[in-house]
């Protein structure tokens, strides 16, 4: 298990992992250090331009399942202010959350259908993004908010960082710790409870969200779950963390992807990449994380974030003791 080549089958099987553990707050870069560090993939070489490469696949999938709140941001982006002020009176009535999420779908209205777009109803195991995306000033905060939380991103793009994440993967029991961590913040979110009316965090609640993104770049640390947790403790409801947070990942994957793209035609792919192998790994996280991330809408719906506390920690007290 010192072979640092990555061949087609190791490629598939590390993309199916990757399309589901991108998706569950249990830290897919955790999960895939752990599989590779096992198979003997060297993370310094193959196993961390990979680890992109898969990320990647299940970014195209984000994109194509909120494509709605894409929508919605780019009409804030090139709509005048005053039509703005006319649609946000328009439908000021309709809720403003395109994202169905844990227990605020699992509400029954009525013979059971949850009403998730003010404008249609659909059966509780129907749970997608919402057809009609936010209201226009509602996307202007969250594009804003974007804006600011993606900064701190800037200092993972630095030599330094890209070291200290290199040095993670290769530790057990730095993963350990970070699965430890992410259980510790998913039972935070869990107990947290819908108080607040804010639909996107101000800019200094979204540099904090930022901040807590970039501590998740460590493997074992669940992007999803940190920064959820962070949305929640300053005062946004679940479904406006949980909207927050994935759009977030959108450009964090983006420039992690580009930064790697521009390394590989630099110093070239080396003879330990296998370009198939990569085409493959992207496929299949793609595909996987596709399905997955509809499936994961259902099963928050029915049980919320807290199944994946006691898996992480146990999880983390393994890989502690035993890696």
């Amino acid at each position: 298990m010192t072979d640092p080549v990555l061949g087609p089958g190791l490629a598939a099987a590390l993309g199916a992992l990757q399309g589901v553990a991108e998706f569950l707050p249990i830290s897919s870069s955790g999960h895939l250090a752990l599989a590779e560090r096992w198979f003997g993939v060297d993370p310094a070489a193959a196993g961390h331009s990979f680890n992109i490469v898969v990320h990647a696949g299940t970014l195209v999938a984000v994109l194509l399942f909120y494509r709605e709140d894409l929508r919605a941001l780019l009409r804030a982006v090139f709509q005048r202010r005053q039509v703005q002020l006319q649609h946000h009176q328009h439908v000021a009535n309709e809720p403003d959350e395109p994202l169905a999420l844990a227990e605020d779908l699992g509400k029954p209205q009525g013979n059971g259908l949850a009403d998730r777009s003010g404008l249609r109803s659909a059966p509780l195991l129907d749970v997608v993004p919402n057809r009609v995306g936010p209201p226009i000033n509602t996307a202007r905060a969250l594009l804003l908010g974007l804006i600011v939380a993606t900064l701190p991103l800037a200092l993972a793009l630095t030599d330094t960082a890209e070291y200290v994440v290199l040095t993670a993967e290769g530790s057990t029991h730095y993963i350990a710790a970070g699965f430890l961590l992410t259980a510790v913040l998913l039972a935070f979110s869990h107990s947290r409870t819908d108080i607040s009316v804010l639909e996107a965090p101000r800019p200094w609640q979204a540099l904090v969200i930022g901040l807590s993104q970039l501590v998740a770049i460590l493997p074992g640390i669940s992007r999803s779950g940190s920064t959820m947790a962070a949305a929640m403790a300053l005062g946004l409801g679940r479904l406006a963390a949980a909207r927050f947070s994935f759009l977030l990942s959108i450009p964090a994957i983006l420039g992690a992807s580009f930064k790697e793209t521009i390394e590989l035609w630099r110093h070239g792919a080396g003879a330990e990449i296998d370009p198939a192998a990569f085409a493959l790994g992207f496929a299949t996280s793609f595909a996987v994380g596709t399905l997955t991330l509809r499936a994961l809408m259902t099963l928050l719906v029915r049980v919320g974030l807290l199944p994946f506390v006691p898996y992480l920690l146990l999880l983390g007290l393994v890989v502690f003791i035993f890696g």
